[in-house]
């Protein structure tokens, strides 16, 4: 019993984990994106949570900032790499 409490502990961990990393290649990519911004915000809320801390000995802002620096020096170059001319000009004119 014990072992499918960890399984379970461990899979809710993992999805926030993915889907705080979406939400930030979402937000990266359409910086108006509120959706985005609600998922990482209750991502970070779920990190730094007292159940956090009950389902893993794992501090969670630290796991949060290892995803951010993943973010900044992997994912973002390569989403870089992969857009478009156009659509990094129309990006980056509607962040102004």
């Amino acid at each position: 019993m014990l072992y499918a409490a960890e399984e379970l502990a461990n899979a809710i961990i993992i999805k926030a984990a993915s889907d705080y990393r979406q939400a930030m290649k979402e937000l990266w990519l359409c910086s108006r994106s509120a959706c985005s911004r609600h998922t990482i915000m209750e991502c970070e809320r779920f990190f730094k949570s007292p159940y956090f801390n009950m389902l893993t000995a794992i501090d969670g802002v630290w796991l949060m900032n290892k995803l951010k620096e993943e973010f900044e020096t992997k994912t973002r170059k390569e989403l870089e790499k992969c857009i478009s001319p156009i659509i990094k000009n129309f990006r980056d004119s509607s962040v102004i």
